[in-house]
């Protein structure tokens, strides 16, 4: 990774959590990944304060689909409780 494509991924991450300041105070979130078969999933656990997790399960599939539109793929999702299926 270049020394540019680093300070870049650094500076966006550090205005994503001042953009995201008091949306939750603590939790974990893990990834089970098979890059072989193009598999990954994604669980969050012990989220401060609980009642956050379906906005940070609609913002993490918000970014997912974004970043799947960078790539040049077609997004298909399905969040459960949507009004209705999205392609992006």
């Amino acid at each position: 990774m270049s020394n540019d494509w680093q300070k870049q991924t650094e500076q966006l991450i550090e205005q994503g959590r001042q953009s995201t300041a008091g949306v939750v105070s603590g939790g974990e979130m893990l990834i089970d990944a098979d890059p072989e078969s193009g598999f990954f999933r994604a669980k969050l656990r012990n989220i401060q304060p609980a009642d956050r997790i379906p906005q940070l399960v609609r913002g993490f599939c918000y970014i997912l689909s974004t970043s799947g539109a960078m790539f040049n793929l077609t997004v298909k999702q399905h969040i459960k409780g949507a009004e209705e299926k999205k392609d992006e």
